[in-house]
C-alpha cells in the first residue's frame, strides 16, 4: 500500500480509492504518512482515515492533534505509544511536519513495532528525501503519495471528476465551459470546487433545470477572467476567426494582461493545432487527432482550424511566435500593437499576409 513519490504509482484519484478500500478492511496500526501535491485527494484521505479510526472523537476513542507547536520525534512517538485511561486505541495526528524536530530513529523504531492499537498519522505534502528525517517518514511506515494527474488518460479522469463535482452542485457546463475552468484552475480540485460553489450560488435553487452554462457566463463569474479571455483568443485563432480574435486580444489588453503571457498561450494552442494537422494528414480520424492534441474542450475550434489552415501555414507559426517574442522584449515597441499585429497575421490568409 506504499506509493512511491515522484510520479510513481497512481495519481490522487485512484490513490484515494485504494485508501477507501483499505479502510473497509481495517486500517493498519503504526506510522502512516500522507504526501503529494494533489491536496484535494490527500485531504479527503486524511479525513476518511481519521474518521474510521476515531468515529466519535469526544467519546470512546481519543484523538491527539499536534499542529503549530514544535515537537520532537521522541515526544511524538511517546504520545503515540502512551495508553489512554478511557480508550484502548491511541490515535495521534501530526498536522504539519514543519515543527517536527530530532533524529529519525524513534520514528523508525515505532514504525517497525507500533503496537496493535497505536496509530500515528502524519500530514506531509512535501517531503525532501535529502533530509534524514523526511527520508525516514517516506520509507519507515506506510507512505501514501497523492500526485497530480499527468498524461491524457489521467487528465480525462480529472475532467470527469470535475464534471461529477459540478453535477453534485447542480451546475451544468458545456464542454467549452469545462475547458475554461480547467484552464484557469489547472488540476487543483480544491480551487475547482470553490469556483463551482460560486457558480452554484449564482444559479440559485431554481438553477438546477437551467441550460448548461456557456463560456461567456463562466468568464464573467470565475476568478481569473484574463486567463479565460486568453482562452477565447486562442479559440478564435484556432478557428481562424479574425474579427473575434482581434476583439479578444483587445479585451485582454484593456484588462491589463501581459502580452508575453498571452503569447505563451497562443503558442501552446498552435502546437496542438499543428500536432492534430499532422495526424489528420497522416490518415488519422479527427477524433484521434483531438485526443492526441488533448483538445477535448476546444474540439469545435480545432475541427474548424484543421479545415482553414494548411500544413505550410502552421509550420510557419513557430517562426512568427519567435519574432513576436523578440519584439515584445524590445523596449522601443508598443507591446499591445505587437500582439494585435501577431493575431492579425495568424488569422489572415496567406495572400493577405503577402
Amino acid at each position: 500500500m506504499a506509493f512511491a513519490p515522484g510520479g510513481q504509482g497512481p495519481w490522487g484519484g485512484p490513490a484515494l480509492k485504494s485508501v477507501l478500500t483499505r479502510i473497509e478492511k481495517g486500517w493498519p496500526p503504526g506510522l502512516t504518512v500522507l504526501t503529494g501535491d494533489d491536496l484535494y485527494h490527500l485531504d479527503q484521505a486524511q479525513s476518511k482515515i481519521l474518521a474510521a479510526l476515531v468515529p466519535e472523537p469526544d467519546q470512546a476513542f481519543g484523538l491527539s492533534k499536534h499542529a503549530d507547536d514544535a515537537i520532537s520525534t521522541s515526544a511524538l512517538v511517546g504520545s503515540a505509544r502512551s495508553a489512554g485511561m478511557f480508550a484502548s486505541r491511541r490515535v495521534v495526528f501530526l498536522c504539519d511536519i514543519a515543527g517536527l524536530e530530532g533524529d529519525p530513529e524513534p520514528l523508525v523504531a515505532y514504525a517497525s513495532n507500533p503496537g496493535s492499537q497505536s496509530f500515528l498519522i502524519v500530514r506531509a505534502p512535501k517531503l525532501d528525501r535529502k533530509r534524514k528525517l523526511h527520508k525516514a517518514l517516506a520509507e519507515a511506515g506506510v507512505c501514501l503519495t497523492f500526485r497530480l494527474p499527468a498524461g491524457d488518460n489521467e487528465l480525462k479522469a480529472l475532467a470527469a471528476e470535475m464534471i461529477a463535482m459540478a453535477t453534485a452542485r447542480g451546475v451544468r457546463l458545456t464542454d467549452a465551459s469545462a475547458g475554461l475552468l480547467l484552464e484557469v484552475c489547472g488540476p487543483d480540485l480544491n480551487r475547482l470546487g470553490s469556483e463551482l460553489d460560486k457558480l452554484s450560488t449564482w444559479l440559485g435553487p431554481e438553477g438546477k433545470g437551467a441550460p448548461p452554462l456557456d463560456p461567456a457566463t463562466v468568464r464573467d463569474l470565475v476568478a481569473g477572467s484574463g486567463i479565460l479571455s486568453g482562452w477565447e483568443l486562442a479559440d478564435a485563432v484556432t478557428g481562424r476567426d479574425r474579427v473575434e480574435a482581434i476583439a479578444a486580444a483587445r479585451r485582454l489588453l484593456d484588462a491589463g494582461d501581459e502580452p508575453i503571457r498571452v503569447l505563451g498561450g497562443l503558442a501552446s494552442r498552435a502546437r496542438s493545432l499543428l500536432r492534430a494537422k499532422a495526424m489528420t494528414e497522416a490518415g488519422a480520424p479527427v477524433k484521434a487527432a483531438i485526443d492526441g492534441a488533448r483538445a477535448w474542450y476546444f474540439r469545435d475550434a480545432l475541427a474548424t482550424g484543421l479545415k482553414r489552415y494548411t500544413m505550410a501555414e502552421l509550420l510557419e507559426m513557430p517562426g512568427r511566435f519567435l519574432a513576436a517574442d523578440r519584439f515584445l522584449k524590445s523596449r522601443s515597441l508598443d507591446k499591445g500593437a505587437v500582439l494585435e499585429a501577431l493575431v492579425l497575421d495568424l488569422t489572415s490568409s496567406t495572400p493577405e499576409r503577402r
